[in-house]
């Protein structure tokens, strides 16, 4: 009767145990690659590959985590241009450092720059600046364009029209593919830009909670996610094959 209590016992605390474990792996799934939870695979994809975008606002990232947690890319803010009138082009105080660490894990990069060009010779100056910040280093994907309306302030960029701001994008994208980087469009639900105007290009589109059903490049999918070794919320990201 006594070794049945403990056999009954033992097995009692195993099926406790996987439970347990069973439902950490869940809440950990679902905070980063269950995807399919809030988003529609499109027929056509064979398989599916999870990453983020990050800026120093992300703070020191720990990269080997990261790669730990089925993360498999990076989109990285490499800079952009101040939305005050004086404009000056800043570098991201963090963007070396995370090129460089995320490629030792093996991570695909590309990066991204915010810009706030109100004429050609400013976009040109924003590409140069990438060009600058690289210094020759390659990336696996590629340069982003990302302008954005400022919410709750003024920004340099409002007066600017829109078919301006296309020619600028463009005179970006063309400029960042003549020094050898594949260009790029950001498009989000705070962009300037509208897809339908950049077909030539491939395009990051932001899409939270819907389904999945274009040929964009990469899809940013949710803006409070949680990957290992970076404590805040993060950016997710996705490309289908």
């Amino acid at each position: 009767m006594k070794k049945l209590f403990i056999l009954i016992l033992t097995v009692l605390i195993i099926i406790s145990a996987s439970s347990c474990t069973g439902e950490k792996t869940e809440n950990k799934i679902s905070g980063n690659t269950a995807f399919s939870e809030t988003q529609a695979v499109t027929k056509s994809a064979k398989s599916a590959v999870y990453g983020i975008d990050i800026s120093s606002f992300n703070g020191i990232i720990d990269w080997k985590k990261v790669k730990n947690d089925n993360i498999s890319f990076a989109m990285i803010r490499i800079g952009g241009r101040g939305y005050g009138d004086e404009g000056s082009i800043y570098t991201d105080k963090t963007a070396l450092l995370n090129l460089e660490s995320s490629s030792n894990q093996n991570i695909d990069t590309g990066v991204y720059f915010f810009s706030q060009a109100t004429s050609v010779k400013e976009a040109v100056l924003e590409a140069d600046h990438i060009k600058k910040t690289l210094n020759g280093r390659s990336l696996k994907l590629p340069v982003a364009y990302d302008v954005e309306r400022i919410k709750g302030d003024k920004s340099r960029i409002d007066n600017v029209k829109y078919k301006d701001s296309v020619k600028y994008a463009k005179v970006f994208l063309n400029k960042i593919k003549s020094y050898g980087y594949e260009p790029m469009v950001y498009i989000g639900e705070d962009s300037i830009l509208k897809a339908e105007d950049f077909k030539e290009y491939k395009i990051w589109f932001a899409n939270y909670g819907k389904a999945y059903d274009s040929g964009y490049e990469i899809l940013q999918y949710s803006k409070k996610g949680k990957v290992d070794g970076i404590t805040a919320d993060v950016d997710l990201d996705v490309i289908y094959n």
